[in-house]
């Protein structure tokens, strides 16, 4: 509380102190508590530039991310059409492939039966007959085929079935190879779309808790610079000792 007062017996210091226009001692209250407010003033108004600086920053980085989210979406649903014609595609192409195998197949089919029902591959008997004279044999018409020849003949045909069917298998196998690829292709492309997208994301929070702690890291400084000014307050005692001769 500071020292007792002690009475002053000398009138003209005494009318000296006690008169604010004449003295000449003492603290000029008015002017710290002036300049202690233009401080805080000063320090609120930096402290709100700060703030704004701040929300305008994380605005910006939101619209940023918005953004990127909307072009990672309009990336996505883009594939996601291309695929779709793509399978479209692959499904047209296995259909006219698959009728195009039924097709050979029936050809193939129609021929050997026509070859195995023909009658000068079969040497029958009515090829062998005259039209002049049904009664005249007509030698120059006979092939005369033998047998094990016919049987090499038809063991050919089927030889060349079988290896028509191998080569239709082959160029299946090749096909499905090919679709597996570019499936393993386009699954890789979207994995990697993702990983990106999700390393985004992870960044954007990143930056999101960065700036929330910057923040509060500001507020807790703000709160701590206004403790120490409002500290910094002359006391009510402080204020008493004035029109008295402690000094």
């Amino acid at each position: 509380m500071g020292k007792p007062v002690i009475p002053n017996h000398d009138p003209v210091r005494l009318a000296r102190i006690l008169d604010e226009k004449t003295r000449m001692m003492g603290v000029d209250t008015y002017a710290l508590d002036a300049q202690v407010r233009e401080r805080r003033g000063r320090e609120e108004a930096e402290a709100a530039a700060t703030r704004a600086a701040a929300r305008a920053a994380a605005g910006a980085e939101a619209a940023v991310m918005a953004s990127v989210h909307e072009a990672a979406a309009a990336r996505r649903a883009q594939d996601g059409d291309v695929d779709v014609f793509r399978k479209r595609q692959e499904a047209a192409r296995r259909a006219a492939e698959l009728v195009r195998r039924e097709t050979d197949a029936a050809a193939s089919a129609a021929e050997q039966a026509a070859a195995l029902a023909s009658p000068w591959l079969n040497e029958a008997p009515s090829t062998t007959v005259s039209a002049v004279d049904p009664h005249r044999w007509r030698p120059d018409h006979f092939k005369g085929i033998r047998p094990e020849d016919k049987a090499a003949i038809l063991a050919t045909q089927a030889a060349q079935v079988q290896a028509k069917r191998a080569a239709d298998a082959r160029a299946t196998a090749v096909n499905a190879a090919h679709e597996a690829a570019e499936a393993a292709a386009v699954a890789a492309a979207q994995r990697a779309a993702s990983a990106a997208e999700a390393a985004r994301r992870a960044q954007a929070a990143e930056v999101a808790a960065t700036q929330q702690l910057q923040a509060v890291e500001a507020a807790a400084r703000e709160a701590q610079r206004n403790a120490w000014l409002n500290s910094q307050q002359p006391k009510e005692s402080y204020h008493a000792q004035f029109g008295t001769s402690h000094r």
